[in-house]
């Protein structure tokens, strides 16, 4: 981030900086230990058994070792009309996410990063480590492969789980990499699937205590696809997440599901 030379500005803009630093201490250390963990679903973070080459076909012999989870339909937990399915593994560096999606139309237009991918077809993975629903790592993946990722303030649900996100925020060492059988850039052509795969480096989640974890320790994850029907249709789009958030919104960390990691 870059910081203003002339004497006035810096002033302002360390004193900004200092605010925004304790005010988010005091959220963070006024928050409980953890949000509720009653009625969401649990997944096992199995031990990468061997090296993962980064190239979005998830077909490294370590992938069979990680436990295959079906996403449903966001609100109500149904299913949704095309498989898509999610898979994690871990290593002392990186935690590992992959994703396959039915699909027989894949696009995406959007090249900007940071951009707004939501608004078109996107996976997503939100990662709340200390398990406090106030602060968490939203990561977002498009069929051709452009990326968002940003830190969260989440003001919980008593606030109707209002957020800022920051995105000037990065994970600076992440691998992603997609795989289509297909196009997956244009909308009209005949697609089948397209897979995600990513390596998210455990050094830059600053809001675990233990880097890389332990043996037991419990995050709380949730991981979507965002499915576009016609661009010029709206209501053949459909929302799919790990555990449903029970409401129109992915920003709901009390619904995060509960990802226990394993040697």
């Amino acid at each position: 981030m870059h910081v203003p030379e002339n004497t006035t500005a810096t002033r302002i803009w360390f004193s900004t900086a200092l605010a925004v630093t304790m005010l988010l201490g005091a959220m963070i250390m006024a928050a409980p230990t953890s949000v509720s963990v009653q009625d969401v679903k649990s997944y096992t973070i199995n031990r990468a058994s061997g090296a993962i080459t980064i190239d979005g076909k998830l077909d490294d012999a370590a992938w069979k070792n990680a436990p295959e989870a079906t996403l449903t339909e966001t609100n109500t937990g149904k299913p949704v009309p095309l498989r898509s399915t999610v898979k994690l593994l871990w290593d002392d560096t990186y935690l590992y996410v992959g994703y396959y999606c039915e699909d027989p139309d894949a696009w995406a237009t959007i090249e900007k990063f940071d951009g707004a991918l939501w608004d078109e077809e996107v996976v997503e993975i939100f990662i709340d480590p200390g398990g406090k629903g106030i602060t968490y790592y939203e990561l977002e993946v498009s069929p051709i492969n452009n990326a968002v990722d940003l830190f969260v303030l989440n003001q919980g649900k008593a606030f109707q789980g209002r957020i800022s996100g920051w995105f000037d925020w990065s994970f600076k060492d992440l691998k992603r990499a997609v795989y289509v059988d297909g196009d997956g850039k244009k909308e009209g052509t005949k697609d089948k699937f397209w897979t995600v795969e990513l390596a998210i480096p455990f050094d830059e989640m600053w809001l675990a205590e233990t880097r890389p974890p332990q043996d037991g320790d419990m995050w709380r994850i949730n991981c979507y696809r965002i499915e576009r029907g016609d661009s010029k249709k709206k209501d053949d789009d459909w929302y799919a997440a790990f555990n449903p958030t029970k409401r129109p919104s992915f920003h709901t960390p009390w619904e995060f599901g509960k990802f226990t990691f394993k040697k």
